[in-house]
């Protein structure tokens, strides 16, 4: 028994290295025949490693070009493990919001130095549509998602990226949450944090971000007064 555990490690020991070499150098997949020969193990034993990884979202499969690899995605378990918590305590949303915080503010001197003329641009463009959609008492969520994604866009930190987007995902059905109490100032708070970036004002980038965050943290003991009744 302690042989054939010792055999199934050391083969999924050798495709981890080949995963990291295919990722490190960027090196296609081998193909199933390939794989089987490098391993020295059957299909059928082969199919049930590749499933296990695939599980984990190490291992893909690409329409028209077979498996790829990818550096796992660790938001939707976060996601899952978050959703579990909150049922059972729901003031979790707050300590969320907080650490949340925590990281934007932490890589906003590194972001405000990195950001690109075409991320402005586009951010420019984010800011001008909440203001029409306030102006119609319409929820922007989705140009606030874009806004704080292409912000954090130039940290090349894959795990800030991941956790972000999964403070996003578990916000997302949240419906109540995303109507601020005066969409108008939300939007306006949006557009002077902007401009904050632009001109390279970390000072005043941090005030904007402090004041966006307390209207977040408003919205959120709202939605869980509602959800307590």
């Amino acid at each position: 028994m302690t042989e054939l555990r010792d055999k199934k490690k050391k083969i999924k020991d050798k495709m981890l290295d080949i995963i990291i070499d295919c990722l490190s150098t960027g090196r296609s997949f081998p193909s199933e025949n390939e794989l089987t020969e490098i391993l020295g193990i059957s299909r059928p034993t082969l199919r049930e490693l590749l499933i296990e990884f695939k599980a984990s979202g190490i291992i893909v499969s690409a329409q028209g070009k077979g498996r790829e690899v990818q550096l796992p995605n660790v938001s939707s378990s976060i996601t899952d493990g978050w959703n579990i918590l909150l049922k059972a305590r729901p003031n979790t949303l707050l300590e969320l919001l907080e650490v949340r915080l925590v990281l934007e503010k932490g890589f906003l001197p590194v972001v405000i130095q990195s950001l690109k003329l075409e991320d402005l641009q586009v951010m420019r463009d984010l800011v001008n549509r909440m203001e029409a959609k306030a102006i119609e008492e319409k929820v922007f969520k989705e140009e606030d998602h874009l806004f704080h994604r292409i912000l954090y866009s130039r940290t090349d930190n894959i795990l800030l990226d991941q956790l972000l987007a999964a403070f996003w995902d578990l916000f997302d059905d949240m419906s109540e949450f995303h109507r601020s109490s005066n969409l108008v100032e939300a939007a306006a708070l949006h557009k002077r944090l902007y401009e904050a970036i632009v001109t390279q004002d970390l000072e005043k980038a941090e005030e904007f971000l402090d004041l966006h965050f307390k209207d977040i943290r408003s919205r959120l003991l709202g939605f869980m007064a509602l959800e307590d009744k």
